[in-house]
């Protein structure tokens, strides 16, 4: 029993799967509940984004900056408030390269999901092999976006409230960060900038929600169509091992490579929306968890701890994803090259060899040039850790 399976047993964790295609819009209503709550909608292409809780959002995203800003040239004779100050800036670049990519590139996220839609809706994918195929790739979407859902909302929680339940407790005017929309002792300043901080913390807890799921779905949807793949040429092989009629080979044939061409296209575009997204994302997380772990050595931040776990989880979903991925594909390029091709007629070995090339570049998550994977994600981490190490030399 692998690790899914454990899964199983917890309620949270547990999904009834009746296919992939009802899967897929499960979950792309389970993404819609969520952007409610910002006044948003990725998938619909008849939404309107023009409503006051989305242009909230995008105006609490400017204050945001204008206040850390000005927040710590006010403070610039402090350094101990003028580093509080920045310890999450790089969450408005992350925020600004989401919106970027998934709200006003709507469209390509709109695109990609009818791409979905068009699959799901292809009679091969009610044959009983893909169904099977698209199951593991389905519980890992639930348990992930569960995950991501809980986990983001819990630590942004954290971070946002903590803070001021503490300074309620103990009478002590405790903010969550270092800016300030007012520069005051009052009582009055210190409720409004609560106020605004919280508001801060809603907002990226449902953005960050949002569209991270949104990735984990879209990327999950390719790995399952790889499966699909993979099992549809095991589903071959049993017939030329048994000598089926020609008629049925070539048309199973016909299946596996039209369901490649679609893969390919779509993973096309899915790299398209989110090349640069992956480079500004991870480059302002690195940002936010040096910084983080910075203030948490020279002010004793020890928020810094929650907000460099939550910067790193979201890199670790980017180049865990990646690696999977990378592995199925690498695993589907055995898989064309193992099986007994040269049972075929000569008109469906080239065809196979077309498949084969096709498959031997896969298109793969990249940051502009760094690939996604496991490797980088220990890369990045390693890169902080030396700039830790460095800063408590200079401490000492």
């Amino acid at each position: 029993m692998d690790l899914l399976d454990k899964l199983q047993r917890y309620r949270i964790f547990r999904y009834d799967y009746k296919g992939a295609d009802v899967a897929y819009l499960s979950t792309v209503d389970r993404i819609e509940y969520f952007s409610d709550f910002m006044g948003i909608n990725l998938f619909n292409r008849k939404f309107k984004i023009c409503n006051f809780r989305f242009l909230w959002g995008v105006s609490t995203l400017f204050i945001y900056v204008y206040l850390v800003v000005t927040s710590t040239y006010y403070y610039r004779n402090d350094i101990e408030k003028a580093l509080s100050c920045v310890t999450t800036f790089g969450f408005s670049t992350q925020a600004a390269s989401k919106i970027y990519s998934f709200i006003i590139r709507r469209k390509k996220v709109i695109e990609i999901h009818e791409i979905n839609l068009d699959f799901f809706n292809m009679d091969i994918v009610q044959n009983e092999t893909v169904k099977k195929a698209f199951k593991r790739s389905v519980q890992l979407s639930h348990v992930l976006q569960t995950l991501t859902i809980y986990g983001y909302c819990i630590l942004t929680g954290i971070i946002g409230l903590a803070p001021e339940i503490y300074g309620l407790i103990t009478s002590k005017q405790v903010l969550s960060f270092g800016f300030e929309a007012i520069h005051s002792d009052a009582w009055s300043a210190y409720a409004v900038n609560s106020l605004f901080q919280v508001n801060c913390a809603y907002y990226v807890a449902f953005l960050t929600t949002v569209t991270d799921c949104a990735f984990i779905l879209y990327l999950l949807t390719a790995t399952g169509q790889i499966d699909a793949i993979v099992g549809l040429l095991h589903e071959l092989d049993n017939m030329m091992s048994t000598e089926h009629e020609k008629e049925r080979i070539d048309g199973q044939l016909y299946k596996i490579i039209k369901m490649h061409q679609h893969h390919q296209l779509y993973m096309r575009k899915v790299e398209h929306l989110f090349n640069l997204y992956f480079l500004i994302s991870i480059a302002s997380l690195c940002f936010n968890m040096s910084i983080s772990l910075a203030a948490l050595i020279l002010i004793d931040w020890y928020l810094g701890i929650v907000v460099f776990c939550f910067a790193s989880s979201q890199i670790f979903y980017m180049c865990f994803l990646g690696t999977y991925y990378e592995t199925k594909s690498e695993f589907l390029i055995m898989k064309i090259g193992s099986f007994d091709w040269y049972k075929l007629s000569v008109r469906n070995q080239k065809s196979v060899k077309f498949l084969l090339t096709g498959t031997q570049s896969p298109i793969l998550l990249t940051a502009i040039l760094e690939n996604l994977n496991v490797a980088a994600y220990l890369k990045i981490h390693k890169t902080v850790y030396s700039g830790l190490m460095l800063l408590l030399r200079v401490k000492e």
